[in-house]
């Protein structure tokens, strides 16, 4: 296949941007294979743009990223027949003492609002531990997991993708198309490159000074048998999140460990603490499972997202942090626009390449 457009990555970011351009008439070459510590994979999948302390245009992007994703999973579940669950029940960050509750109570921004204990415990009764809570409505999560498998079920049937499992080792860009190295000596060309591998994307050759500074952060997590939560909860510096089949995932760590993508005692031992501290049911429930992630990191904690300030058909779309599956639905639309020459319908000033 002759490609518009090579795609490089696996995760959550190039599976997206790869059907968007797809579906809007590209030939796309998607390029990559899974590797360990993937971060879309091992994900809570939070939804919630009103926990993150960005503002103006990041803010922004993420809340009508947010504002797309039960029409984004609903697409993907009808065109898989794949269930794709998404909770959007609003998210509970809980005040377990009296000057947490002052400190949340100050930063309260509609439509937020804050929940006493008395609601507080009408809504969750097993929340115990808590004086009280804010209670943001239109945040939620999705499970990470289906979304991916649904996705990437559309993805491998769509008749304008091609999915090549060999990874990039090196880009060539220049002024009339690219063609990239993989590590299989296989050379392919396209009119542009869309790099979008997480944290593998500044160990590419020739990706470019502007993804340099993109890290590995790794995030652990793990499963306790029970559900007795209906509300994504956070407080205590950690979060629970309910799952289908009876589990309520729990989390997490952000470690600067390098390209390390293996779970420590220490830190499950500490996710663990703090899941019995916002709910003491959890105490004495076995734990289902355990995991970790390798989250693409910037400096500033936000994406890089446009073209490469020297190479025009060269764009990116990685550095998501944690919030890689929030802001999936709508990178993909930028991507999309900035890839057939369609000037973006929002502000990405604070993701563009170059700036760090």
């Amino acid at each position: 296949m002759v490609a518009d457009v090579t795609v490089v990555g696996t995760g959550i970011i190039a599976l997206s941007a790869a059907l968007e351009l797809a579906d809007r008439g590209l030939q796309v070459r998607l390029l990559g294979t899974t590797h360990s510590g993937n971060a879309s994979a091992a994900s809570g999948g939070m939804l919630a743009p009103s926990l993150d302390p960005e503002s103006g245009a990041a803010q922004a992007f993420a809340v009508a990223s947010r504002d797309r994703f039960p029409g984004f999973a609903a697409a993907l579940a009808e065109r898989s027949g794949l269930v794709v669950p998404v909770n959007e029940l609003g998210i509970l960050d809980l005040a377990l003492s009296e000057a947490e509750e002052i400190g949340l109570r100050v930063k309260i921004e509609r439509p937020s609002r804050w929940m006493d204990r008395q609601e507080l415990l009408f809504e969750e009764p097993e929340l115990t531990t808590a004086l009280g809570a804010v209670f943001h409505p239109f945040d939620g999560c999705v499970d990470p997991v289906p979304l991916l498998d649904a996705l990437s079920a559309v993805v491998a049937r769509h008749d304008g993708i091609s999915i090549v499992l060999e990874d990039c080792r090196e880009l060539h860009a220049g002024d009339l198309g690219c063609n990239v190295l993989t590590d299989m000596e296989n050379r392919y060309a396209s009119d542009s490159v869309l790099l979008a591998a997480g944290v593998w994307t500044p160990l590419i050759a020739g990706a470019g000074a502007a993804v340099a500074a993109v890290q590995p952060i790794r995030g652990q997590m793990m499963a306790i048998e029970g559900a007795p939560l209906r509300h994504v909860t956070c407080g205590a510096g950690g979060y629970l999140i309910p799952r289908h089949g009876g589990v309520t995932a729990a989390g997490g760590t952000m470690e600067h460990a390098g390209f390390d993508s293996v779970t420590t005692p220490e830190a499950l031992a500490a996710i663990r603490m703090r899941a019995e501290l916002l709910c003491p049911a959890f105490a004495g429930a076995a734990t289902h499972s355990s995991w970790a992630g390798l989250r693409p990191a910037t400096p500033d904690m936000l994406p890089i997202i446009g073209r490469d300030p020297e190479r025009a058909r060269v764009i990116y779309a990685c550095g998501h942090s944690r919030n890689g599956i929030l802001l999936a639905p709508l990178t993909a639309e930028v991507v999309a626009d900035i890839v057939t020459g369609t000037e973006p319908r929002h502000d990405l000033s604070r993701f563009r390449p170059g700036r760090l």
